[in-house]
């Protein structure tokens, strides 16, 4: 991947956040730049591959270089769990980077991995398809601000491009920080 500007996915970040979106396109073209080309895409197709974006590549990590796994490895920890990264495996980074190379390629793991779940979430919650205007009857645009309100819950509630789980986590985060007890 080159410029994120290719990815229709981020196109609602681009419109509604443009400082944002120009922002994270420099941290990539930043992150590219910093890690050896090979590398960055190598990293980067396996952080897409973790989340479920991309198929994994087609050469097997035995065919690997022991720096390539040293930091397919650290990659990995990175998208699961940032603190479990232990002693062990920024040592095996740094034996073949530097501690510097170390420092840059988490910084690059940082962008390229919330780059793809950037583009997950809005792919997943602007994906194209079929968005036919609902018709709103006349008796329900003049309904009392109550009633109006409940409405907007019960129609965010019903979104289909949000799984259920989601939805719920989603919900109920809200409760807790309107302090609702219904």
């Amino acid at each position: 991947m080159s410029d994120l500007a290719e990815l229709h996915e981020l196109r609602p970040l681009a419109v509604h956040a443009p400082e944002a979106f120009e922002s994270l396109r420099v941290a990539f073209r930043a992150a590219q730049r910093a890690v050896e080309r090979g590398l960055a895409e190598l990293v980067r197709s396996r952080i897409a591959a973790l989340l479920g974006a991309e198929p994994e590549g087609s050469r097997p990590d035995a065919a690997r270089t022991p720096r390539e796994q040293a930091c397919l490895d650290l990659t990995e920890q990175f998208v699961v769990y940032v603190p479990g990264i232990g002693e062990a495996q920024r040592s095996a980074v740094a034996a073949h980077l530097g501690t510097d190379g170390l420092d840059t390629l988490v910084d690059a793991l940082y962008v390229f991995d919330a780059t793809e779940r950037l583009r997950l979430a809005l792919g997943r919650l602007f994906e194209p398809g079929d968005r036919r205007p609902v018709a709103v009857s006349r008796a329900a645009a003049e309904l009392p601000l109550g009633e109006a309100t409940a409405g907007v819950h019960a129609a965010a509630m019903r979104l289909p491009a949000i799984d259920p789980v989601t939805t719920e986590l989603v919900r109920l985060h809200c409760a807790a920080y309107h302090d609702c007890k219904t």
